[in-house]
């Protein structure tokens, strides 16, 4: 028997995302912001006004694998250091020669 969109959407097959989504979060985001901070206050002088620290962190965040976990656990692995500030130099780099948002 083929089913048809009303079967499908039953309340029995509909799953409530927004119980556990909210239960879960990327590790990575924390790790990337803690070492984004740093590497800002490292470099004062780059002229972080006319880069999107957004931008930077989106990139950066797209560019390594996400590590869910559940509030308040530690995950079960964590990426280096260096894997996070390469990905963040690699953004930097990125957004500088493709600026999306210019100050004036």
């Amino acid at each position: 028997r083929k089913q048809n969109r009303g079967d499908f959407m039953s309340k029995a097959n509909v799953v409530h995302i927004e119980k556990w989504s909210s239960k879960v979060t990327n590790s990575v985001e924390e790790d990337i912001r803690n070492e984004l901070k740093n590497i800002i206050q490292e470099n004062p002088a780059w002229g972080w006004e006319q880069i999107s620290i957004q931008d930077v962190f989106a990139y950066a965040l797209n560019q390594l694998p996400p590590i869910y976990v559940e509030k308040g656990k530690k995950p079960d692995y964590l990426l280096s250091i260096e894997e996070i500030r390469n990905a963040i130099y690699a953004a930097i780099k990125k957004v500088e020669a493709n600026p999306i948002h210019y100050v004036k």
